[in-house]
């Protein structure tokens, strides 16, 4: 991978473990009692982490992860915005996060991300304070990454554990391993090598999401709810989210993407009687196989998206417009 000319970076800094500080350099599990680093304080510790170009820190709302949602989203595109406004010189953008949340976050701003400048999104599952921390190692590589022609086309990328993931494809999987980030379908697009990134494989043109809700987050989105299918599932929980006003159900469905008879009944209903939006996705990761099963009760394949992420794109989707032909089409050709 070639370099670019980038002499500074914005680094915007939210809550999280990256940031977190306990008194005991052991505490892994339990910790953030003892504060947390601004962006500078965090820079300031590892001095050489920057790698010779400028960091603007910056730092946002220190809040948790599961915190971060709409207007959060909001107010950080704006951040970036305004940071590329003022900066004329800024090459990119490194975001810090919570990593409980990280996946969509990343998912979502990397739908209605409209700048010509990349965005790589990082965290920690080990807090600052903590021997064999991997946040400065991840915020070391986000930097560098963000520096390379290569990714500054590919927008929204998500940095953890020596590996480079799209947004569109990281989930998280491990409460605890370092490893936690994983593209369990296509695999990271790219690794590094101490602390140069080499990318292994990039997205098929035409074939990404990046930007394609541009501006859309400048309104409200409509309630879309995610329904967890387990043994002996009811419609109580339909029944609720229907009355809170859902636009969209999201089934996690049992693998490879089904609900309950009396689930799958009262969904059906739904759609056929009251205009009902049922996306099917599954617990399990990976494909959402169509099936006929589905396709009879009116519902549409989430295709190769997690039940969150669909729950975004369906949000995004119903917030611009889209019917439900164009949302199925949209998660079909994606």
């Amino acid at each position: 991978m070639t370099s670019r000319a980038i002499s500074k970076i914005g680094v915007v800094i939210t809550g999280g473990t990256i940031t977190a500080l306990a008194d005991d350099p052991f505490e892994v599990l339990d910790y953030g009692q003892a504060g947390a680093l601004t962006g500078r304080e965090l820079f300031a510790k590892a001095p050489g982490l920057a790698g010779g170009v400028e960091i603007v820190p910056v730092d946002f709302a220190a809040l948790p992860s599961f915190d971060m949602h709409l207007p959060q989203w909001r107010a950080l595109l704006a951040l970036f915005h305004e940071l590329a406004a003022s900066h004329f010189d800024l090459g990119g953008f490194v975001l810090t996060h919570g990593t409980g949340a990280l996946e969509e976050t990343a998912f979502m701003l990397s739908l209605v991300w409209d700048l010509p400048k990349p965005l790589v999104v990082t965290g920690a599952q080990r807090p600052a304070s903590a021997l064999g921390s991997d946040g400065w190692m991840n915020l070391a590589q986000a930097v560098q990454a963000v520096q390379h022609a290569d990714v500054g086309r590919l927008g929204v990328l998500v940095v953890a554990n020596g590996e480079i993931h799209l947004a569109a494809d990281v989930v998280k999987l491990s409460n605890l391993g370092l490893g936690t980030f994983q593209s369990p379908e296509l695999g990271p697009v790219g690794r590094f090598a101490g602390l140069t990134p080499v990318l292994s494989r990039l997205p098929e043109p035409g074939r990404s999401l990046q930007g394609r809700f541009a501006g859309a987050l400048s309104g409200e989105l409509p309630r879309v709810d995610i329904l967890y299918c387990h043994t002996s599932g009811d419609a109580v929980a339909i029944e609720a989210f229907i009355a809170a006003g859902a636009r969209a159900i999201i089934l996690a469905g049992f693998a490879p993407g089904y609900a309950t008879s009396v689930q799958a009944q009262r969904l059906a209903a739904w759609v056929r009687d009251e205009d009902g939006l049922v996306i099917y996705s599954s617990r399990a990761y990976g494909l959402s196989v169509h099936n006929g099963r589905n396709a009879g009760h009116g519902f549409l394949p989430s295709g190769r998206y997690p039940p969150v992420k669909a729950r975004l794109m369906v949000q995004l989707g119903l917030r611009v417009g889209l019917g439900k032909e164009e949302i199925g089409k949209l998660f079909a050709e994606h």
